[in-house]
């Protein structure tokens, strides 16, 4: 009776999963979609990128989208959180990089940085791709980067048979820029992914209707 109950469960997810993947339309629906999705706890070795001192990682899922966002400490007086916003690409969404999508999945456009600071971002090539960054500074030793970059199949392993993994970043701190780009340098972002993540490998499921379909 147990395993009966928990099948007719499990099929009704799956049946409410396909009905709104099918109701949904427009990029800007999954992204809705998306942001509903529970978040849930992830171990540090789980995470897709290697960040030393991150503080917290949690992962979301709707169809074949899943996130990651990874909390970094914040030892200055600024308020609001240094995080890694990281998104595995599916094949379904593999257009080029969009600065102003990038920075809408993570979230929207986080302080200190505001749009005129994007006009003037700054960009350099490394084993891990292109990065692009934006610079910001009180004049007094705090500096804040936002940091974006996309990474294909070619630079790393993927999770979850992603065809990239995009991530956003800010990161202030109190050494200068240098330091604040290196938890998107490709020492964190360019390790493979743990095997409970990586392509192929086991999915780990946050809520019934945010599981991904069989």
């Amino acid at each position: 009776m147990r395993r009966r109950i928990m099948n007719t469960a499990l099929v009704l997810a799956s049946s409410l999963l396909a009905g709104c993947v099918v109701g949904i339309s427009t990029p800007f629906e999954m992204q809705q979609a998306v942001e509903r999705a529970e978040w849930g706890f992830v171990p540090p070795e789980d995470a897709w990128v290697n960040i030393p001192g991150a503080t917290l990682v949690v992962e979301r899922r709707f169809a074949d989208i899943t996130e990651q966002r990874i909390l970094l400490p914040n030892h200055t007086a600024l308020p609001g959180d240094n995080f890694a916003h990281l998104r595995a690409v599916p094949q379904s969404d593999g257009g080029l990089l969009a600065l102003e999508r990038a920075l809408e999945r993570a979230g929207g456009l986080p302080e200190p940085f505001t749009s005129q600071d994007l006009d003037s971002m700054r960009s350099r090539e490394d084993a891990a791709g292109t990065l692009n960054w934006a610079e910001w500074t009180d004049g007094a030793g705090t500096t804040c980067v936002l940091a974006i970059r996309r990474m294909p199949i070619g630079v790393r392993v993927l999770p979850n048979e992603a065809i990239a993994l995009d991530m956003v970043m800010r990161n202030c701190v109190r050494n200068g820029a240098t330091a604040a780009l290196a938890s998107a340098g490709p020492e964190a972002v360019s390790f493979g992914a743990p095997f409970a993540v990586a392509r192929g490998g086991e999915q780990r499921t946050l809520s019934p209707l945010a599981a991904p379909l069989p």
